[in-house]
Formats: C-alpha cells, sequence, structure tokens
C-alpha cells in the first residue's frame, strides 16, 4: 500500500533573507520522515510534506529551535499546537519541548526583505553614497546595491521603518528610491521590458539632441580655423556660445545638478568630475568671448563634444545593460497567461492563471505549456523541461509524477492536480535565485567601492594641481584649463563601478539557461580557489537505487527466463532490491508469494516454486548452491548484492545487483582530475562498496573515505579544508543528507530537481541530476572572475594611464574630447567584455 503523506504548515520566526530559508530548509530536511519542504520567507512558514508513520512535529519543530530561528509559543502539553496546521488530520498535542535562548539573529521577527529601484547613480562611488544612506536609517539592517540592475535590496524591520524613510535617505544622498512590488509571470517581463526601453529611449533621445547641436558647433569651429575672417567675427562667436549653452543645459545640467548636490553633502562623485570638466571649458571660453577675445573662445567647440561623446557612452553602456537583463525577462516570458481549470460536471473552462487554487484540476493539450507546478493525475506523456535543466531530451510522465510550470507538454494530454503556485513555483523561485545572485557582491567588488570612495577627492586634488601647476608655472592658462578638464573627465570610475556587477548578472543569467543557478556572486569567485572536489556516492555518482547488472543461467536454463522468474516471484515485494526486476516479470501469474524478512521471498509462478534470495537461505532449505559459489564470490568480491535463485527446489542461477554509475560519471571524474582537481569519493557505505565504486571511476583507493555518517560528513569537510596543503573544497552532493557538507564546503554544489531548487543548501544549484554540470559550474566559475578582472584592469588601466598623460598635456589641443572618448570607451569595453559571458559555451574545454 502505497504511504499516505500529511502536509503540515509551520510558522517560523526570524528568517529575514534567502540564506535563512536555506538554513531552515536544511534542518527541517535532515528530520526523519520528511520528504520535502517549502520555506516561504513572505509570509514566514514552512510547508513539510511527510510520511506521518515516521516523522514527529516536535522533531520539526526542534530541528527549527536548533537551526536559530523560533516559533510561536506550543502551549501547554494539553491544546493542539497553534504552529502546525495537519492538511486532513485533526492534529495531537505535541510533546513539549524547551526552546533555546534566541540568538541576536533572530531576536526580530518580522525583518522583511524590500527591493527598491534607485535612481540617478552613475558610478561605484554612488553606490557606497547609497548604502550609507540608506544604512543610516533607523530598523535598516542591511543594504546590497547593485549599479547594472539598479536596485537594492533592503532588511529591513517593517515596525521601525517604511518606504517613505528610505526615500528620504536616498533623496537626501542625491538619488531617488521606490519600493517595487514583484509581480510575476508576462506582467513583471512586460515591467523590465518597459523600463529598459524607457531607459535606452531617454539616452538615445539625449543622444540625437547632442548629435544635432554638435555638428553646426562643431562646423563653426573648425570654419574658423580655415576661414581667418571668421576667427574674429563676433556673430561667430556668440554662435557657438549659444550652442554650447544649450548643450550644458541639455546633456550638462543633470551632471551639474547633481555635482552640487554631493557639494552641499561635502562629498563628490562622476557628476562632479564630468561638470567641473565641461564647465570648466564652457566658463574659460565664455570669460574670453566677453573680454573681446575672440580666438580664444575655441572651447566651446570642446565642451560641447565631451557631453555627446558621454552621452554617446552611457547610450551604448545602458542598451548593454538592459541586454544583460534579458536572462531574467526570458525566464519570466515562460510562464503562461492561461489554464484549462477542470470545473463540475468534467467541464474545462479557460481561467485567468491567477483564479488558479491549489488543487484545481488542469487539462494540459499536447504541445501546451504546463500553466503551474502539479502531480500528474491522468494521461501519459513526455515534456520538454529544458527550461529548467537545460536537459533537451524529454522526461517521460506519468500518474504520480511531478511536473513543473513552464515547462512544455509532449503528444500526450495531462491531468494536472496544482500544487504550487506563485512565488511557491520552481519558475518563480529561479527568478528570484537570479535576480539575488546579480544583486549579491563579490569580494572584488567591494574592494572596488572602497576604492572608488577615496577615488573621487584624489582626481580633484590631481586636477587643482594640475590647473595651477599649467597656470602658475607654464604661465598658459588655456594649457592649464585644457589639461585640468581631461584629468577631471578621463578619471570618471564609470567602468569601475560596472567591472564586478555587469559580469555577475550576465554569468548568473549564462548559468539559468543551462540549469545552473548561483545563489550569490561570491560563489562564483570562490570558485577559481577550488583545489580539491568531493563527491557524495549515492544518488550523485551513483543513480541511488540498485539495478540488475549481472545474471548467470546453470545448465537448462536460458538468462531470459530466468530473470522473468525472479522478477514475477519478486513483484510483490516491497523490498528495495525488488525494484531492480520491475517489468521483467512479461505478466506471469503468481500465486503463495511470501516474504522471508531481510532475506528473500517465496512463490508459486506459472505452478512452480520459486525461491530467491541469500545463499544461506537456499542452503537453510535444502538446495544445493555448489555451482552457485564461484560467481557469486566474485561478485561479492566487487561489492555486488548476490540474489540466488532455485526452482523446484534446485539451483536455477544467480543475479547480481548494484547501484549504477550515473551517465557520464567517470568521465567528469577524468575531466576534473585532467584539470588538476583532487577528487574524493565522500560515502557512509561500507569502504569496500566504496572502493569498488572508485575502481569503476578510476580513483585510487587512497581518494575514497567510506563508513562516513551524514553528520560527520560536515566535520569530513572541515577537516580536508583545515589541511594546509589542501586549497579550496567544493562538496556535490544531492542537496538532502549531504546538507550539512555542502554548507562547511568552500563550494556547495547541489544535484537537484524541479520544486527542490530553491530549498537547496548550496551555493550553485543544479537543476538537474546531470554531472556534466559540475565542470560547467567551475568553468562558469573561472570565466567570470577572468572577465571580472579583466574588467577591473581596463577600469584601473584606463585612469591609471590616463590620468598622468592628461595632466602632463601629452594629448595636446585635444586632450578633453581624447579624455571623452576614452571615458565613454572604457565603460564600453567592461560591458563588451562582460557580454562575452552570454555566449560562453559551457561544454567545451577548449573555451576556457
Amino acid at each position: 500500500m502505497p504511504v499516505a503523506m500529511e502536509v503540515w504548515e509551520i510558522a517560523v520566526r526570524g528568517m529575514t533573507c534567502g540564506h535563512c530559508v536555506g538554513s531552515v530548509t536544511r534542518a527541517i530536511e535532515a528530520v526523519p520522515g520528511v520528504e520535502s519542504v517549502v520555506v516561504d520567507l513572505e509570509a514566514g512558514r514552512a510547508e513539510v510534506s511527510v510520511d506521518p508513520a515516521v516523522a514527529r512535529r516536535e522533531a520539526v519543530e526542534r530541528a527549527i529551535h536548533e537551526a536559530g530561528y523560533a516559533t510561536e509559543d506550543l502551549g501547554p502539553p494539553t491544546s493542539p499546537s497553534p504552529i502546525v496546521a495537519i492538511v486532513g488530520r485533526t492534529p495531537e498535542p505535541p510533546t513539549p519541548i524547551t526552546p533555546p535562548a534566541p540568538s541576536p539573529a533572530v531576536e526580530s521577527s518580522s525583518r522583511e526583505e524590500w527591493d527598491l529601484a534607485i535612481g540617478g547613480m552613475h558610478c561605484a562611488s554612488c553606490v557606497v553614497r547609497v548604502e550609507t544612506a540608506l544604512k543610516a536609517v533607523p530598523g535598516v539592517e542591511d543594504v546590497r546595491v547593485n549599479l547594472a540592475t539598479e536596485r537594492a535590496a533592503v532588511v529591513v524591520d517593517p515596525d521601525r521603518v517604511d518606504v517613505g524613510d528610505l526615500a528620504g535617505a536616498a533623496a537626501g544622498a542625491g538619488y531617488s528610491a521606490r519600493r517595487e512590488e514583484w509581480a510575476f509571470g508576462a506582467q513583471a517581463a512586460a515591467r523590465l521590458r518597459e523600463e529598459r526601453a524607457a531607459s535606452v529611449a531617454y539616452w538615445r533621445n539625449r543622444l540625437i539632441v547632442g548629435v544635432a547641436a554638435t555638428i553646426p558647433l562643431v562646423a563653426l569651429g573648425i570654419g574658423s580655423m580655415l576661414v581667418p575672417a571668421w576667427g574674429h567675427a563676433a556673430w561667430l562667436g556668440w554662435s557657438m556660445a549659444g550652442l554650447a549653452a544649450f548643450l550644458q543645459a541639455a546633456l550638462g545640467w543633470p551632471y551639474i545638478r547633481g555635482a552640487w548636490q554631493r557639494l552641499r553633502q561635502g562629498s563628490a562623485n562622476m557628476d562632479t568630475l564630468i561638470a567641473l570638466g565641461t564647465s570648466t571649458a564652457f566658463a574659460y571660453s565664455l570669460v574670453h568671448l566677453l573680454a573681446g577675445r575672440l580666438h580664444q573662445a575655441h572651447f566651446f567647440m570642446d565642451a560641447g563634444i565631451i557631453l555627446t561623446l558621454i552621452t554617446l557612452g552611457k547610450f551604448l553602456e545602458v542598451r548593454a545593460r538592459g541586454n544583460a537583463g534579458a536572462a531574467v525577462e526570458r525566464l519570466l516570458d515562460l510562464a503562461p497567461r492561461t489554464a484549462r481549470r477542470i470545473v463540475e460536471g468534467g467541464r474545462v473552462v479557460e481561467a485567468p492563471l491567477s483564479d488558479v487554487r491549489r488543487g484545481d484540476r488542469l487539462r494540459v493539450l499536447p504541445g501546451e505549456t504546463i500553466p503551474v507546478d502539479g502531480d500528474v493525475v491522468e494521461g501519459e506523456s513526455e515534456v520538454d523541461e529544458s527550461m529548467l535543466t537545460g536537459e533537451s531530451t524529454p522526461a517521460p510522465k506519468r500518474p504520480g509524477d511531478r511536473v513543473t510550470g513552464a515547462t512544455l507538454n509532449g503528444d500526450g494530454s495531462l491531468v494536472i492536480e496544482a500544487k504550487r503556485l506563485g512565488k511557491e513555483s520552481a519558475l518563480e523561485q529561479i527568478v528570484r535565485l537570479v535576480l539575488a545572485a546579480q544583486g549579491s557582491k563579490a569580494g572584488v567588488q567591494r574592494l572596488a567601492d572602497r576604492v572608488s570612495s577615496v577615488f573621487v577627492p584624489i582626481v580633484l586634488a590631481i586636477a587643482g594641481a594640475t590647473l595651477l601647476g599649467w597656470g602658475l608655472l607654464g604661465g598658459d592658462w588655456g594649457r592649464a584649463v585644457l589639461n585640468a578638464a581631461a584629468v577631471l573627465i578621463i578619471a570618471c570610475p564609470c567602468a569601475l563601478g560596472l567591472a564586478t556587477p555587469m559580469a555577475v548578472a550576465v554569468a548568473t543569467g549564462r548559468g539559468a539557461r543551462a540549469g545552473l543557478f548561483i545563489r550569490e556572486a561570491s560563489a562564483l569567485e570562490r570558485m577559481d580557489r577550488l583545489g580539491t572536489i568531493v563527491f557524495d556516492k549515492t544518488g550523485t555518482l551513483t543513480e541511488g537505487r540498485p539495478s540488475l547488472v549481472a545474471t548467470h543461467a546453470l545448465p537448462g536454463w536460458d538468462e531470459a527466463g530466468l530473470v522473468a522468474l525472479i522478477a514475477a516471484a519478486e513483484a510483490s515485494s516491497e523490498h528495495p532490491l525488488a525494484r531492480a526486476f520491475a517489468g521483467k516479470a512479461n505478466g506471469r501469474p503468481v500465486a503463495d508469494f511470501r516474504a522471508i524478512r531481510g532475506r528473500g521471498v517465496s512463490a508459486a509462478v506459472d505452478g512452480r516454486k520459486v525461491l530467491v534470495g541469500s545463499r544461506a537461505l537456499l542452503m537453510e532449505q535444502g538446495v544445493d548452491v555448489a555451482a552457485l559459489d564461484p560467481i557469486a564470490d566474485a561478485w561479492e568480491a566487487e561489492a555486488k548484492t548476490v540474489l540466488c535463485a532455485a526452482v523446484d527446489g534446485r539451483a536455477a542461477g544467480a543475479a547480481a545487483l548494484a547501484d549504477r554509475l550515473k551517465p557520464h560519471a567517470r568521465e567528469v571524474v577524468a575531466t576534473l582530475r585532467s584539470q588538476g582537481a583532487d577528487v574524493v569519493l565522500l560515502t557512509g557505505d561500507n569502504p569496500a562498496t566504496a572502493r569498488a565504486v572508485a575502481s569503476e571511476l578510476g580513483l585510487p583507493a587512497d581518494r575514497v573515505i567510506a563508513g562516513v555518517l551524514p553528520d560527520a560528513k560536515a566535520a569530513t569537510i572541515e577537516s580536508i579544508r583545515n589541511d594546509p596543503k589542501q586549497k579550496g573544497v567544493a562538496m556535490v552532493g544531492d542537496g538532502l543528507n549531504d546538507a550539512p557538507a555542502l554548507a562547511a564546503a568552500d563550494v556547495g554544489i547541489a544535484l537537484g530537481t524541479g520544486a527542490d531548487l530553491a530549498k537547496a543548501a548550496a551555493d550553485v544549484v543544479v537543476a538537474s541530476g546531470d554531472l556534466r554540470a559540475v565542470p560547467q559550474a567551475l568553468k562558469l566559475g573561472r570565466e567570470t572572475l577572468k572577465a571580472i578582472r579583466q574588467n577591473l584592469f581596463w577600469a584601473f588601466a584606463y585612469n591609471t594611464l590616463g590620468i598622468p598623460v592628461a595632466a602632463l598635456g601629452l594629448f595636446g589641443r585635444y586632450g578633453p574630447m581624447i579624455a571623452a572618448l576614452a571615458m565613454s570607451l572604457s565603460s564600453v569595453t567592461v560591458v563588451a567584455r562582460s557580454g562575452w559571458l552570454a555566449r560562453l559555451d559551457l561544454d567545451d574545454p577548449a573555451q576556457d
């Protein structure tokens, strides 16, 4: 009889972020009898599917407390627990437990993470100032600002702070902030697309205006050089002044306003540098024009060209940044808008997806997108789950199988029961995971933020020294203004602020397309420092279930007939070994079935008495098994499980069962070792079995750690990490009993599926069980860090080389224009290098 599952809903207090969700999930999953867990951060609850014959509510509650989180008071022992609602069952009074003292991490039970859209940021120093301003608001506990996505993730106590406080703090720092409630599916995709289009259109229109005014300005400037009479014409000087003033107002005013706001706060950023550089050139020419020295008014052209070049760079940057965020839009576009709901009388009604409720039955026709996460109750089909797993081969689905919303149904018709909707669905969890990763920061980004906070004041000092040096010492104030403006403009730290977040945003989108979901940017950075890759065995390197791997028939029997008899005898058995013979009985009639606990089975098959089990069982029943001893001894030496069979009291043959290696397991291990990684097999299985599996994988015996219980795996990982000879350690497991080890490793990689995606305890979640994703994930990490390093190199190189060249006047007459072009190119270079990650072939070792 199949086990009747129950679903418990447990209120959990003290969760503030995705890391908390992972901690609570891992704790609950470790409780015996727990089948699956879905933790909802916003609702503050956990939905736990359990085998009620094994799981205990007090054990689940205790696990939550021991993880450092709280639940509601349990109340007296005679009253039902107010925190546990059992679906379809009247709750029983729980055994009282004593929760531990609350830790500082969970003193507030109402923390929330708000997503803010931040306006007005230009560079890395802007990021620092926004974070500083928001962190100063009472009730704000953590802030993560991302320049590439123009978002801030703010952890707050909603009882102490509201959105107005945050918006006011941002405004005081010179930026705008608004909270955006998350919308799902096509609505969210449309909103993101509209924002991207509006941003691109804004900068495109500014660029058109700039080009339209700059062309006649340049024509007049060149004309004054080619036509001597124009050089002293007042009309030409005032015409150029008018065009330059228009460009200062249309393109330069936002920078001037931003610089003024920073000045009032006693700070400076990119706005300050651009505003000073362009307005100084404009003001210098205007002073000479008013004094009648028309031949000294040619800097009007420089100021106009500089602003137009800067606008061109911003346009190219915004357009590329929008393309980097398209991965999230494509994921959201996968969600269908409607579903075919089955109502009373069996009628099918097409309804908006928002109207679907848990428990509804939905009809999915051939070729349609599956609307929600659920279980198949009728029909058979094959489903393309490539959007989730990256695997192009469709997965067969039959009644009882789980399906995931946004996957594509094949040529069969299905009826599914809705299970997880909206924010509980696998697709939305994927999207949130990608967005969280894009908003996180790598260590190198924190370094860049710190550098940028002191960079602008240093540049201002260098520009001031350049101005005074050329003016006072060189006596050439014209060159002084030019060179100082060039220093200010070329030093703008736009590229510095984009170097890391752009690479992370593109890399996480590329990973999502391949079924790899990275939880935070720092995981990508740590992948470059890995020296040891530790694999769990069962369910990770192996299929996790026994399979028939060999048969031996004695004379008078053929192997196919022997397997059919064994399968028929095992058909009624619930022992895990019996599953290896599923579907091989060929419909033979069975009678008088009897299970011999822990030893074997007997049954009448086609009127013949069949006995299947160990050699000891057959000998006890008087069967001579001497003819089977050689092959059985050989199989047992290879750590295979041996089942012997007798028919009508005579030995007929034997079958060998083993947990097969997963496809590509040998290939993956060989690939990692060829790349210099130390591959280790860590398992709770017995040493003989572990060594046999290691031999199949091509691993030496000294790379096997066997007999390790799940709770000791984390300690084993820690001991490897503490070895001074070792580099970083990655743990690859199935995400359930390996959760502590995954968390203990420098990088945890969990092989999961579908709805289990967001509950994994790892830094990287592989939506499929395909082991080839492990070297893919490591390659993505290496390439991302390589891109970040190159981005930072170019960002610093433009400044390091450009500032002294500009200060020394080596750019000559066209210094400010060359500086503006170089500043724009630095941002475009960083964006383009990051964009290359979107085309990274994760399967090609040559593209590394």
